[in-house]
């Protein structure tokens, strides 16, 4: 049993493998078409659209190609050039250290970035045949990454699975034995800790009362300006007229 156990995780093994070489493949080349997009500010997969096609053969000048919604594709251009960066890293930290986690990390993170483009990409199929390629390569980095990291997964739950069944249960009597320990050191632990609030209590406390106690001031009556006095005697004066 345990030699099957160990082939199928071998076979899950060599499956995630080549899942992360695709990831690879599809990365670098989603990575360089956008990098080149980005820098050159015109589609290289627009050699691939029906209306470029036409216009170089009607003699139009290369700037014609230009997208005229490149204001709105820069966006999705650099957040899919961070998708793609990401998922080239993760997979390649992956072939070299064997670090599952940096590449689980990098996979979510390449997806989170993928979804803009995505969006912004399939909205434009029907407009430009570039726009579908880019769509299909996103959806291939995100459908890649998906089923990688599920067959990861499901790796980890078969050596769980092994491990689990090498385990060796304890019996009644030495659970009951353990438990017991377990209680006793619970409880000492416990007395332990009343001991010592109970010595430390009265000292802390009269230090912190002594410290914090707050003084009482007593301010002085304010006196009255010889100002208020000429008033009232002014006053006086008009009382008595």
């Amino acid at each position: 049993m345990a030699n099957v156990v160990e082939k199928k995780a071998d076979n899950l093994q060599k499956t995630l493998r080549l899942l992360v070489i695709l990831l690879l493949v599809v990365g670098v080349v989603t990575l360089a078409v956008t990098v080149y997009d980005l820098a050159t500010g015109s589609s290289l997969l627009k050699l691939f659209d029906a209306k470029a096609a036409e216009e170089v053969t009607e003699g139009a000048s290369a700037a014609a190609a230009v997208d005229p919604n490149w204001g709105g594709q820069i966006v999705a251009y650099i957040m899919l050039t961070i998708a793609s960066t990401l998922l080239v890293i993760g997979t390649i930290m992956y072939l070299v250290k064997r670090s599952y986690q940096s590449f689980q990390g990098t996979c979510i993170a390449a997806i989170i970035f993928a979804m803009f483009p995505l969006i912004f990409f399939a909205v434009n199929i029907g407009a430009h045949l570039f726009a579908l390629i880019y769509t299909i390569l996103i959806l291939a980095i995100i459908v890649l990454a998906i089923i990688a990291m599920k067959s990861r997964w499901q790796v980890y739950i078969k050596e769980m699975t092994g491990e689990v069944k090498k385990l060796t249960w304890l019996n009644m009597k030495e659970l009951v034995k353990a438990t017991a320990v377990v209680l006793v050191f619970v409880l000492a632990f416990a007395l332990l800790i009343y001991v010592l609030d109970l010595i430390f209590y009265a000292p802390v406390k009269a230090l912190l009362s002594g410290t914090t106690e707050p003084t009482a001031t007593v301010e002085p009556a304010e006196n009255e300006t010889p100002a208020d006095e000429t008033e009232n005697a002014g006053e006086g004066t008009t009382d008595n007229e």
